[in-house]
């Protein structure tokens, strides 16, 4: 029989949370804790799901998770025992590293879920192949925060997800592909996985449903979330192109692709953030992001069914644009 939980969730208007939190909503044995500084911005987010009535099993909870002691009060005061952690930002390790010490200092937490990125962070060499050849801080930092996971002597049960490239990434193309008829990310032609956000959801209620349950079958484990194809750049538009039934041509992954990515993300997250983005992009152009057969099929196992297909989205998004 499966018991009841408290579980906060981070992030909870971002591209998981807000697919996550109608699900986790959705069961009455769930307390949801939404911490959040723009809480009057999640409420009218969370309004617009039948599923989420804020002040029935959801808590919505303003302050800032950077802030360690009202993390930590705040995990207290509603007796939290699982979290699903899903940080970025400028300041990613320090937020990440405090907010995992402040959960060993609770003695409520029993699970922690961490999103991490689909990447060998397992092996020696696939650890140096990381730090060797990628520069970007927001990825360097997740295999930082996976070790400490793994050899911090915790008293929690953790489970790692790996997902790969969102497929909703691709809308930031949208105006460029509709208007210039150009997917402006150099994707290059090594390949990608591709994810959908909801997906990783799923995948979340899934884990605190197995918890709920008793069940430790996925704890201590990483697991990859993505498509089993890694799409290259060219069948990307390729996709695209018949889906909007007009020839869209890729963002060239060379010095001149790479500056105007750092030109775009830097016009609107700032100059730091412009060539962190150009650095992951840079990467991923020349050895691309994807997961084993095992892998794919660990995640089907975990889901309950195949994740869903990139290329299908693409066409119902063409639809809708169009």
């Amino acid at each position: 029989m499966a018991s009841s939980r408290v579980v906060l969730v981070t992030a909870a208007s971002g591209n998981i949370g807000e697919h996550l939190v109608p699900l986790l909503a959705s069961d009455p044995t769930i307390k949801l804790i939404l911490p959040t500084s723009r809480a009057s911005t999640l409420q009218a987010q969370l309004e617009q799901h039948q599923q989420c009535h804020p002040g029935s099993n959801i808590f919505i909870e303003k302050g800032s998770i950077k802030d360690p002691n009202w993390f930590q009060g705040l995990l207290a005061s509603h007796n939290v025992d699982t979290v699903f952690l899903n940080l970025t930002g400028d300041d990613e390790l320090f937020t990440s590293l405090n907010c995992i010490d402040s959960l060993s200092r609770s003695s409520t937490v029993k699970q922690v879920i961490y999103l991490s990125a689909c990447m060998d962070f397992d092996s020696n060499e696939g650890i140096q192949h990381c730090i060797a050849n990628c520069s970007a801080a927001h990825v360097l930092v997740k295999p930082l925060v996976e070790q400490k996971l793994v050899h911090g002597k915790l008293p929690f049960d953790w489970t790692i997800l790996r997902p790969s490239m969102f497929f909703t990434n691709d809308f930031r193309s949208k105006q460029s592909m509709l208007e210039t008829g150009v997917f402006d990310v150099p994707f290059g032609e090594v390949g990608h996985s591709r994810v959908a956000p909801w997906n990783i959801a799923l995948a979340v209620q899934n884990l605190v449903a197995a918890a709920a349950s008793g069940s430790k079958k996925w704890s201590q484990k990483k697991i990859s979330i993505g498509s089993g194809k890694a799409f290259k750049g060219s069948e990307i538009v390729r996709i695209w192109s018949e889906a909007l039934g007009r020839e869209i041509t890729v963002l060239p992954a060379n010095e001149e692709g790479f500056q105007k990515v750092e030109e775009s993300f830097g016009k609107m997250r700032g100059p730091a953030w412009g060539r962190d983005l150009r650095l992951m992009y840079e990467f991923f152009a020349v050895h691309g992001i994807g997961m084993t057969e095992e892998q794919y099929r660990q995640q089907v196992e975990l889901l309950g069914r195949e994740p869903d297909d990139y290329v299908e989205w693409v066409k119902s998004s063409a639809r809708q644009w169009v």
